[in-house]
């Protein structure tokens, strides 16, 4: 049995979590409640429990103070929290400590037991055959998604009704299919990549609770561009399906208290008469989903506005060409300029889709990141990694930023990298030169060693050091005679042959011009 402790305020509210589920067939065990922060802390030294669920607001030590401290004492507690509207500084705070999930009051029985089962898998307990089942189907449901969403990109027919009975045990036959994407965008989610995670979940958790009663077969999983749904209904009745997508979105509207300004759009792909034809239909809903990007409506169907799928943008070549450069170049300034010029240029362009300004965003990124590679290696997951940040981008403006920071920081990385390159094997001469001053030392022996062409090496060593390699030399053998000088026991014909000069008048001269007074008389100053 997991361990539980339960901390809110109201009463009330703790009567009803005990009252909503059945935790013992969930695998936990209730071992304290309490009323404030400070008797929390008290159970959790006592109790040692495996999951704490408190308030984000509570008297005497906050929800915020409680999970801090709860972390001192038991560093493996995990931890969800409850929050009521207008708490959102508070939850995102919470967010970034880390909880595992938060629950919106009123609180919902569905909602708790889906959490305490999804909790238990993570916590590594022995779990429930339910909710094996259940991740089984939804596994299945992640696998026809994105069989459907690789089918609609490569605009090729989607499954028979016989294969996806074969492959996905689903019981297609006469009726309406379609496809639909649900998109919640917040402004600031690569700010909170954790709480956009959660808030993906809930969003799918909502969805399918929602859909199910509607439809006769249906899978639903969460992608880059949002929640995608496939439905089929043998029979389609509109007003129903708006019904239905209308309260998904309200839903979801309702996190607001935990993501400040959260909009939500529903995209409906037209409507189908075969289920090989659902991918021509997720086509369809993915480009309303990035047409958000222009035209802000809560919902977007393709059976009253046709989707524009031929209108592109290509960015010319000389453009191109200017991108690639400033990328090769390392040039961090010529990028940002070139960037912030071609926004402005795609931005009125008339007429502007969603689709149009991801195909800027791919063929910025694409040549950038040609350029980049003409010096070094860029991180393997960068160019996935900024597909998958476009997604998360609510406005044009969240565009331009993401391409100017993401870029930015690898011309940065590669900057530095560069420079290192560069600075290591001068780094590695001079420690050749400390070790071989007292020999009749050349520039090609030290690039040699090195493993550098000696006229490459000269250029490389006067830019790092500030000097070339014969004043370098020259003074690390003079500053070695002057402490020779300093000694009884060597004449000034010993110090010229230890520092590397055979020639005793020619020691002399270059001693005399770079100290201002000869070795003799320096010695003597020293004796």
């Amino acid at each position: 049995m997991l361990k539980v402790v339960l901390a809110d305020d109201e009463k009330k509210i703790i009567s009803l979590m005990l009252k909503l589920v059945d935790w013992a067939g969930l695998g936990y065990e209730v071992v304290g409640t309490a009323n404030d922060g400070l008797r929390a802390l008290d159970l959790v030294q006592q109790k040692q429990p495996h999951l704490l669920i408190t308030d984000i607001r509570m008297p005497g030590c906050s929800g915020l103070d409680l999970i801090r401290r709860a972390k001192g004492l038991q560093p493996g507690l995990h931890f969800i929290v409850i929050s009521g509207y207008r708490q959102f500084e508070y939850a995102q705070n919470a967010l970034k400590y880390g909880v595992e999930d938060y629950l919106l009051k009123p609180l919902k029985q569905d909602e708790l037991s889906d959490i305490l089962l999804r909790l238990k898998d993570k916590l590594g307990e022995e779990t429930a055959l339910e909710y094996h089942l259940q991740k089984s189907g939804e596994r299945r449901q992640d696998l026809l998604i994105a069989a459907l969403k690789s089918a609609a990109e490569r605009q090729q027919p989607f499954l028979t009704a016989q294969q996806a009975e074969a492959e996905y045990d689903l019981r297609f036959g006469e009726g309406c299919y379609f496809a639909a994407l649900i998109k919640p965008d917040i402004s600031y989610a690569d700010q909170s990549l954790d709480g956009y995670r959660i808030m993906m979940q809930h969003t799918l958790e909502i969805v399918r609770r929602e859909i199910q009663p509607l439809a006769d077969e249906c899978a639903a999983a969460v992608l880059w561009e949002g929640v995608a749904v496939l439905t089929y209904l043998r029979d389609y009745r509109a007003v129903e399906v708006k019904q239905c997508f209308t309260k998904i979105r309200k839903e979801v509207e309702k996190q607001r208290d935990l993501f400040w300004g959260i909009r939500c759009t529903v995209c409906l792909g037209s409507r189908k008469t075969c289920p090989e034809q659902l991918a021509a239909s997720m086509r369809e809903a993915l480009w309303l989903c990035r047409d958000r990007l222009c035209r802000v409506q809560p919902w977007r169907d393709a059976e009253s506005e046709e989707p524009a799928l031929d209108e592109r943008y290509q960015m010319d070549t000389p453009h191109k060409k200017r991108f690639q450069e400033a990328a090769e170049y390392l040039d961090e300034t010529r990028f940002t300029q070139e960037l912030e010029d071609s926004y402005r240029l795609i931005v009125p362009r008339k007429p502007l889709n969603g689709q149009m300004l991801e195909d800027w965003f791919t063929q910025v990124l694409e040549t950038s990141l040609y350029g980049m590679q003409q010096n070094a290696k860029v991180e393997p997951r960068f160019s996935e990694t900024m597909r998958e940040n476009f997604w998360r981008c609510a406005a044009p403006q969240d565009i331009l930023i993401l391409l100017r920071e993401g870029v930015c920081e690898q011309l940065r990385r590669l900057s530095e990298e560069k420079s290192l390159r560069e600075t290591r094997p001068i780094t590695e001469a001079k420690r050749y030169i400390q070790q071989h001053y007292q020999q009749a030392l050349r520039l090609e022996d030290v690039s040699s060693a090195v493993g550098f062409n000696a006229t490459y090496f000269s250029v490389l060593f006067k830019k790092e050091t500030g000097q070339n390699f014969m004043d370098y030399l020259t003074e690390l053998r003079i500053n070695k005679s002057k402490e020779l000088l300093c000694s009884d026991t060597l004449s000034v014909q010993d110090v010229a042959e230890q520092v590397g000069y055979r020639d005793l008048k020619y020691f002399s001269r270059l001693f005399k011009k770079t100290t201002g007074v000869s070795p003799s008389d320096y010695k003597k100053l020293y004796k």
